[in-house]
C-alpha cells in the first residue's frame, strides 16, 4: 500500500525524534498515528515475554493481562515463532493470525470482552530464528479497527524501531537487574536464594509454569515460594510484590 506524503513525513519525524526510550517511542506513535494504546515488550529465546511497558492502559487492564491473560494472548511471541523465516512481514493484525470463531472460543476472548477490545495489532522484532521483542496495539469499543494504512505505517517503521527497541530493552533489562541488586543489598530483603531466583523471573514476566521449567522445580514449589514472599511483604499478587520491592529499592 502506498502511503500519503504526510504519512512519510510523520515517519521521518519519528525516526528523527525517537531515541532509546520506550515512552518516547510509544508517545510518538500515539501522537502521529493515533496508536494510543500500546504494550512494548522483550522476549527471550523461548518466546517468553518480559520487561512489559504499558502505555495509556488503566491499572485493572494491566493487572488482568500480566496476572492472567498474557499467556493466553493469541499473538503471544511463542505462538508466532513458527512463522519466522517464512515472510518479510513483521506486522500482523489479529484477524491475520486467528479467525473470529477461534478467538471467540479462546480464553483470550474473556480479556477482549471484559475490556471491550475490538482489534489488536502487533509489530514483532525478530531475527530469522528468534523474536526478541515487539509492540502490541489495541483498539476499544467506539474506536475504528486498524486499517491497511496503520499496518503499512508500522511495517515502514519496523526496521528503524527494531534497532531502537533492542537497545531500549537491553537498557531496561540492566535496570531491572540493578533494582533487584539494590533491593537485596541496600535493604537486606528477607528472601532465600530460591526466592530471589523466582523473584527475578517474576520481574521478567515469566508465568509460574515457565519459572518451574526454568528452575527445574514443580509449579507447586513455585506457588509455595510466591505465597511466602507475599506474606513477608504483605501483598497478594505478583504485580504488588514487584511494586513493593521496587519501591523499597528506590527509597
Amino acid at each position: 500500500m502506498n502511503l500519503a506524503k504526510k504519512d512519510y513525513q510523520s515517519i521521518v519525524n519519528i525516526i528523527n525524534q525517537t531515541h532509546y526510550d520506550s515512552n518516547v517511542i510509544q508517545s510518538s506513535l500515539s501522537k502521529s498515528f493515533a496508536l494510543h494504546h500500546s504494550l512494548l515488550w522483550h522476549a527471550d529465546t523461548q518466546g517468553n515475554m518480559h520487561n512489559l511497558k504499558f502505555y495509556n492502559f488503566d491499572e485493572q487492564m494491566m493487572f488482568d493481562y500480566t496476572e492472567t491473560h498474557y499467556t493466553n494472548d493469541v499473538m503471544h511471541p511463542k505462538k508466532h515463532l513458527s512463522k519466522l523465516g517464512d515472510t518479510q512481514e513483521t506486522v500482523y493484525r489479529i484477524k491475520e493470525v486467528t479467525t473470529p470463531g477461534e478467538l471467540d472460543k479462546s480464553l483470550y476472548n474473556q480479556f477482549f470482552e471484559r475490556h471491550q477490545i475490538i482489534d489488536q495489532m502487533v509489530m514483532y522484532f525478530a531475527t530469522s530464528t528468534t523474536i526478541y521483542g515487539g509492540i502490541g496495539f489495541v483498539r476499544f469499543k467506539g474506536d475504528e479497527p486498524f486499517t491497511r494504512r496503520d499496518k503499512a505505517i508500522l511495517q515502514t517503521l519496523s526496521v528503524h524501531l527494531q534497532h531502537v527497541v533492542k537497545n531500549t530493552l537491553n537498557a531496561q533489562k540492566a535496570e531491572t537487574k540493578s533494582i533487584l541488586i539494590d533491593t537485596v543489598t541496600t535493604h537486606k530483603a528477607n528472601l532465600s536464594n530460591r526466592e530471589l531466583e523466582i523473584f527475578e523471573l517474576v520481574t521478567k514476566g515469566y508465568s509460574n509454569q515457565e519459572i518451574a521449567d526454568q528452575l527445574w522445580i514443580t509449579i507447586n514449589t513455585v506457588k509455595k515460594h510466591l505465597r511466602n514472599m507475599y506474606e513477608k511483604y504483605e501483598v497478594n499478587s505478583r504485580t504488588s510484590l514487584i511494586y513493593k520491592l521496587e519501591g523499597l529499592a528506590n527509597t
